[in-house]
């Protein structure tokens, strides 16, 4: 049964839910439907009147619509934050020959899970897979004979192997939930698994090309490269990511050398001696240090040894290759962008989707 709230002046639905209408069928009019809330923005109209902008998500878009004499505080006593998922009244008129989005009424819903689904961003793969198979490549990587029927590792096995599988293993959960960021690049449910994956078959490559690298050190570094992530972040079950106080502090790179510590730390007191070979530890963990590249985009350290450096490189493609991807679905070939945050890091960059190739 449905029945209203009354909330700031505003109408909002409590209880029941309704059919899911995707951003791309609307047409100007009013709709109900069920979203995912991104982000919530705090400002004031012209006239200084309290208003909020709420970034929406239906599973395949996102928008962001206002909400007139609302604050955050407001939209947080009544359940509306990062992460949860609504019903919500929008409102859609014509602005100077573009769409403009306005929210009547929003109430937090808990959804069934096959709705739930529909609105939740995924990688192509699943994310349970995309984790199993990190752990299969991890164990290829080094050449030993491994059991490649599962993803256990030997408890007296104290390789960068091991310690990466055991790493992920013990985080497997979080693991395979975590965004890969907030936003920008792979922030959607699994994102973490899908950006790691996709870097750790790009090392393998890389491995053949370059004999000069290590590709147990490589591919180590690379499946932990962002460990930190699931303590600087907190990803909800819809796969939107929010900073931790831990996060605020630290950032990721720090955090993941202190998980690779803690590892460390933790098979020496279980054996009662030294596990873990001291110098491949500190290479490790120099990747991690390392992987943003220079001191101005979050580095600890620039890059020193050659697996460093292509960590570095090759987080720059994948995060960048996922913006093109991303923005191409909503471009038409032969056609250029608007300017895109993050492809050169100064916000101006537009790109061309040429109309030659299938990127489809």
């Amino acid at each position: 049964m449905t029945y209203m709230l009354t909330f700031t002046g505003k109408e909002l639905f409590r209880g029941g839910h309704m059919a899911i209408i995707k951003f791309s069928t609307m047409d100007l009019g009013t709709y109900d439907t069920s979203v995912v809330v991104s982000a919530v923005t705090q400002t004031n109209t012209a006239n200084n009147k309290p208003m909020v902008k709420i970034t929406i998500s239906d599973g395949d878009d996102t928008i962001t619509a206002i909400q007139f004499d609302t604050t955050k505080a407001d939209l947080a006593y009544a359940g509306i934050e990062e992460g949860v998922t609504a019903l919500i009244r929008l409102e859609i008129t014509d602005y100077k020959g573009s769409k403009s989005y306005k929210i009547i009424n929003i109430t937090p819903v808990k959804l069934p899970e096959d709705e739930l689904k529909l609105l939740i961003k995924l990688p192509p793969e699943d994310p349970a897979k995309l984790t199993h198979d990190i752990l299969m490549l991890i164990k290829q990587s080094s050449g030993r004979a491994y059991d490649m029927t599962n993803t256990d590792v030997p408890d007296d096995d104290f390789s960068l192997t091991a310690l990466a599988v055991r790493i992920i293993k013990s985080n497997m959960a979080a693991f395979t939930k975590s965004s890969a960021a907030k936003a920008m690049h792979h922030n959607i449910y699994g994102g973490l698994a899908y950006h790691t994956y996709r870097m750790l078959r790009s090392a393998y490559a890389m491995c053949e090309v370059y004999t000069l690298l290590n590709r147990e050190l490589l591919v180590c570094g690379t499946a932990l490269h962002d460990i930190g992530k699931l303590i600087e972040m907190k990803t909800s079950d819809t796969g939107i990511a929010k900073y931790t106080d831990m996060g605020n502090l630290f950032g990721h790179p720090l955090l993941g050398i202190e998980m690779i510590d803690h590892e460390v730390w933790n098979k020496n007191q279980a054996i009662g001696g030294k596990s873990y070979n001291s110098e491949q530890v500190a290479m490790l963990k120099h990747m991690i240090a390392s992987h943003h590249g220079q001191p101005e985009w979050g580095a600890i350290r620039v890059p020193s040894t050659p697996e460093a450096m292509i960590l570095h490189e090759l987080d720059m493609i994948d995060s960048r290759m996922y913006m093109y991807e991303e923005n191409f679905k909503d471009m038409s070939s032969g056609s250029s962008s608007e300017p895109v945050f993050g492809i050169a890091g100064d916000g101006k960059t537009v790109i061309y989707k040429n109309s030659f190739s299938d990127y489809e």
